[in-house]
């Protein structure tokens, strides 16, 4: 069972590190969003991918260690949490402790990068906001106005009142 647990520690710790290093880069990433360049934001963009690949193969160590764990125990492996586990190691302060900081750190971790996303998002519609403002301008000034739309007969005698006058005629 202790090395169960071990394994479960070091999943966890290595899901951490990779949360720190995601919260970094999507700090980093808010100031190419300012800047508007698009080379370095998809080039971020990428690199966070990469790290969220590398979260996902290790969450799937961590699940699978979880279900172990359940296993050994007689518990739901598809329901058993770590604040289950948490919670049965209570005579076991060695594996109890490092799971409950793990645990609060990523939590925290979480909400952290919950924050940063949603204010990049914001930053990402006004810029799409600005960039739209920005056809629309100008495309309307690539567009001759209607009054300005004049042909030939606009400026003849005809359009303007008919035939002669006696005003036009010579005295």
């Amino acid at each position: 069972m202790a090395s169960l647990i071990e394994n479960l520690i070091t999943a966890l710790e290595e899901e951490n590190n990779l949360y720190d290093a995601l919260t970094t880069e999507s700090m980093a990433k808010t100031p190419v969003i300012v800047a508007n360049d698009l080379a370095r934001l998809q080039e971020a963009n990428a690199r966070e991918q990469e790290i969220v690949d590398k979260i996902t193969a290790v969450a799937h160590r961590r699940d699978q260690a979880l279900v172990e764990i359940a296993t050994v125990l007689g518990k739901d492996a598809k329901t058993i949490t770590v604040s289950e586990v948490i919670t049965l190691m209570e005579k076991q302060p060695e594996f109890q402790h490092p799971l409950i900081v793990l645990r609060d750190k990523m939590l925290q971790q979480v909400e952290t990068l919950r924050q940063i996303s949603v204010h990049n998002r914001d930053l990402l519609e006004r810029s799409l906001e600005m960039t739209e403002y920005s056809i629309n301008l100008i495309q309307s000034m690539n567009q001759a106005p209607e009054t300005a739309n004049y042909n030939k007969e606009t400026y003849s005698g005809m359009s303007l009142g008919g035939g002669y006058s006696s005003f036009d005629a010579k005295q």
